[in-house]
């Protein structure tokens, strides 16, 4: 999960870094990175999304090497 995680653009990495690591809310990440509100929630919903897309590849990935 942390190599699909470097492959995210870097501003989805930074709000999900504060959500996941650092237990902020969404209001305590804005301020932190100096962003509105709902910039924070479209961050971390395309960061969720692309992380997800790129785990789930991985996971075909895993499939494959275990059937040969």
């Amino acid at each position: 999960v942390l190599g699909a995680f470097t492959k995210l653009p870097q501003r989805e990495r930074d709000v999900l870094e504060l959500a996941a690591f650092a237990s902020l809310d969404y209001v305590q990440i804005a301020a932190a990175l100096g962003i509105p509100v709902g910039t924070v929630r479209s961050r971390l919903s395309r960061g969720r999304s692309r992380l997800r897309g790129i785990v789930g590849d991985i996971d075909k990935y895993d499939e494959k090497i275990e059937e040969a």
